[in-house]
């Protein structure tokens, strides 16, 4: 005998990239990216990628995610020389947020750091929203 088995299945969180970009000089120290946005959900940053508009030659360049002002250090990223973009991920439940939060980014520089004429940083952090009880 044949069954079949119908299940509703919801998404309980949402997948969204938050972009933010703005030049990038040297000897930046914890610079806000952009003025980072607004959500209206709890939810929790689970990655940060970021591209250059030309490759890192020289000096160091870290990014984070911020949540409210405050850097998401398990989600920094430290750029590579000969690289224009890198990312890294974090386990569930490293960085939530209550609903209302700021979400952004920040940049940090040495005085030595080079990646061609003016550079344009681009930010992509990951975060799930969390849409349960909607």
């Amino acid at each position: 005998m044949l069954t079949t088995r119908v299940e509703r299945i919801i998404a309980k969180g949402q997948l969204v990239p938050i972009v933010v970009s703005q030049d990038v000089t040297a000897s930046q120290t914890d610079v806000e990216i952009g003025p980072g946005v607004t959500v209206p959900f709890a939810g929790e940053i689970v990655g940060c990628s970021y591209k250059l508009t030309a490759d890192k030659t020289g000096g160091t360049m870290a990014v984070g995610p911020t949540i409210n002002g405050t850097e998401v250090s398990a989600l920094t990223v430290t750029a590579a020389n000969g690289t224009s973009s890198g990312s890294k991920t974090a386990k569930r439940r490293t960085a939530k947020f209550a609903a209302g939060s700021v979400i952004g980014a920040e940049i940090t520089t040495n005085s030595q750091f080079a990646a061609g004429e003016n550079p344009i940083l681009e930010v992509v952090v990951w975060v799930i929203l969390s849409l349960e009880g909607i």
